[in-house]
């Protein structure tokens, strides 16, 4: 016999409890009591447990992890795409069923959501109750202090943790001192029945007790986004200029540009320091379009204002002389120009500008400084034009900043491209201690990445693994974590360990959500070379063509070699030898402008189609390759310590010979075009045949096409 009784929360009679239990303990082995309730239960349950009587299923239990939430939604498929798009689905409901039901119903609109919520649960609360949910809705960390001011609740602790015990959605994330959470969706409820409740003044009344709270308890970051949250542009705009140092001293330079974002979208007027300071962000992020509109605006400032001439923007008018004066020596290596604003002075004493103390941070996401802008995204200058350029920086006042450190980055990657590694390994060493100085994952990040590449070209991979377990201690952002271990990924795969790599690739997405590292081009690029480990082409050729689409829009010159390379190998394995080799010249056209070489030796895949391009290449004087220089191709070889065993085992006769066999030529049209007997052109086919191990002359021109591109 099975007795269900549901919702149990509702009773509250302590007599009727007292029954239950008496009941329970005098059950006979047949029967079995279930009790579902949204809250805690006055019943003996720890003596239950000893005795073996009870089975609890909490809200652990309840909640569908990925695994069940793909169950739901696709049933048995497999599809890594489609699991993984889950992910932040499963992170908004936080596994709660009926939320993802509802969700799924409403088209993502919200509605059945909050309908849910006001119907079932907020409405059936006593009004007191109902306005301090409502009203401490704006909060993302329910603080009894912060809730305090806002709802004039003395005893809110009280509060919280009454619905905590009656299962009101809400969570306890700390215990000293006390701080609990909504559920997501809950909250989000709460905040749209704020605003249908309560005028607009008392809305923004709220906002401004909790902000201004947050701001006198010393939590800034909170406070601003309070403010914008409540469109308080102005008491916001302030607080930003107040604590403008600590915002780029604590890493908070994404959150910077989305409330400059949040300030301009809504037609507030941003003041000049904090303008050029977002450039620097959206150079960061390569949103150069961006950028360049707000260098427009302030260059028609200063014409209108001379601003840059104020005492009041020195400090930030010689970050937009050095930023100019950077990107435009990238581009055209003018040295004696960029000296202009490189090597500026400040004619104040820089203690009168807490700007001074700000670090800036050049990259936000790549894990390559020649992906950025400073690194003019793969369009590298020659070594000695990056070491003309730190010899500037280092005889300035910017030697100690950051951007000194991400310039000697810069230098160590393109040394490791052109296969100089030991001066790289030097040059990096410098960089990471800048980037650790400055605490700056987007500069000592790549430099990680680039001493375990070193290690695992010369095979030393478990040296690899240990620095890059070393450098997840040095950064506790959940991004560049997810970075750290595509690299561990990629180096099982370079050393043949097909499964540990898709092991560790498999745990990136718990760092990095997944929309963004499919589109991430190191993400895809590892993705794709997995899929090439398990023979499986199609999957890896798809991945390089979207990665390839991804670097010509994005115009990034390294990634568009490494997607061709794979493309090009791809092509090579199904057989399709002419579009590989098509793909391979596009891809040493790129190589050759900027002189890249470890690219190309690092992508082994490739190497016997390079070989085969270099021999067509030597045999084909007038062929469609030409661009190429021929001499470019060989460097490349000779960088593989590569020889061509068999062609030099012949001699210049047999060649001729080879070739015109290759072609297709009779004994008598070689013996003619050679001016030779046919008897000689016949002992030549014999030691021919004998030095490439065929008996028959078919054989020997197929070998010919295949090995030396005739």
């Amino acid at each position: 016999m099975h007795i269900v009784l549901d919702n149990f929360q509702a009773i509250q009679h302590p007599q009727i409890y007292q029954l239950l239990i008496r009941f329970i303990e005098y059950l006979p082995a047949n029967i079995h009591i279930y009790l579902t309730t949204r809250s805690h239960l006055e019943l003996p349950l720890a003596n239950w447990r000893v005795k073996g009587w009870v089975l609890e299923v909490g809200i652990r239990q309840l909640r569908f992890d990925l695994e069940e939430l793909q169950a739901f939604y696709y049933s048995s498929s497999n599809d890594e795409q489609q699991v993984n798009a889950l992910k932040p689905l499963l992170k908004q409901t936080e596994g709660w069923i009926a939320g993802i039901q509802l969700i799924r119903l409403s088209n993502d609109d919200g509605t059945y959501i909050d309908e849910f919520f006001m119907q079932e649960i907020v409405t059936e609360l006593p009004v007191a109750l109902q306005d301090f949910l409502i009203r401490t809705s704006i909060l993302n960390d329910l603080e009894p202090c912060v809730c305090t001011v806002i709802t004039n609740e003395a005893n809110s602790l009280a509060k919280l943790i009454e619905l905590e015990k009656n299962g009101v959605f809400i969570e306890q994330i700390a215990g000293h001192p006390s701080v609990y959470h909504y559920h997501t969706l809950f909250r989000k409820a709460l905040q749209n029945e704020l605003r249908k409740r309560y005028s607009f003044e008392t809305v923004t009344a709220i906002y401004w007790e909790a902000a201004t709270n947050l701001c006198q308890r010393g939590d800034y970051v909170a406070a601003i986004e309070l403010a914008l949250n409540g469109e308080l542009y102005e008491l916001a705009h302030e607080w930003i200029q107040c604590y403008l140092v600590e915002i780029f001293a604590e890493g908070h330079t994404l959150l910077f540009r989305q409330w400059v974002q949040v300030l301009r979208h809504a037609q507030f007027s941003v003041d000049i320091n904090l303008l050029v300071l977002y450039i620097t962000t959206l150079f960061s992020m390569h949103e150069i379009d961006r950028a360049n509109e707000i260098i427009k605006e302030l260059l028609f400032k200063q014409d209108a204002l001379q601003w840059m001439d104020s005492f009041k923007f020195i400090a930030v008018s010689k970050i937009f002389e050095i930023i100019n004066a950077y990107v435009a020596y990238m581009k055209d290596g003018n040295l004696e120009k960029a000296k202009v604003g490189l090597q500026t002075r400040v004619n104040v004493r820089k203690e009168k500008s807490s700007l001074y103390r700000i670090s800036l941070k050049y990259n936000q996401f790549e894990p390559k400084i020649l992906r950025t802008m400073a690194g003019m995204k793969g369009r590298f200058l020659p070594v000695e034009k990056i070491d003309a350029l730190i010899q500037v920086l280092c005889d300035s006042e910017i030697k100690e900043r950051n951007i000194t450190g991400v310039t000697y980055g810069l230098l160590a990657e393109i040394l490791y491209e052109i296969n100089d590694r030991e001066r790289a390994s030097k040059e990096l060493e410098t960089a990471l201690q800048y980037g650790l100085h400055f605490q700056d994952p987007g500069l000592f990040i790549p430099m990680y990445l680039l001493k375990a590449r070193i290690y695992m070209t010369n095979k030393q991979f478990e040296e690899a693994y240990i620095l890059l377990h070393e450098a997840m201690k040095k950064t506790d952002k959940p991004y560049w974590i997810g970075v750290l271990y595509i690299m561990k990924a990629q180096a099982y795969l370079q050393e043949g360990n097909i499964s540990y790599a898709q092991q560790e690739f498999f745990r990136v997405t718990d760092f990095i959500n997944y929309k963004i590292a499919r589109r991430n081009p190191f993400y895809l690029f590892v993705q794709s070379k997995i899929y090439y480990a398990k023979n499986q082409i199609e999957e890896a050729l798809q991945i390089a063509i979207r990665m390839k689409e991804g670097a010509i829009q994005e115009k990034q010159v390294g990634t568009l070699i490494e997607a061709s390379l794979v493309e090009a190998a791809c092509h090579f394995e199904l057989g399709k030898e002419e579009a590989a080799l098509a793909i391979l010249h596009d891809a040493l056209e790129q190589g050759a402008l900027y002189g890249y070489c470890r690219t190309f030796l690092d992508e082994e895949a490739i190497l016997s189609l390079l070989h085969k391009y270099w021999r067509i290449r030597q045999h084909n004087k007038q062929d469609a390759f030409q661009s190429v220089p021929l001499a470019y191709v060989y460097k490349l070889l000779q960088q593989n310590n590569y020889t061509d065993e068999w062609y030099d085992s012949f001699t210049p006769r047999e060649r001729d010979v080879l070739q015109l066999l290759a072609e297709g030529a009779s004994n008598n049209e070689i013996a003619q075009r050679l001016q030779l007997t046919e008897g000689t052109i016949r002992v030549y086919l014999t030691e021919i045949y004998a030095k490439i191990g065929v008996k028959s002359r078919m054989k020997a021109i197929v070998w010919a096409k295949e090995w030396l591109g005739y």
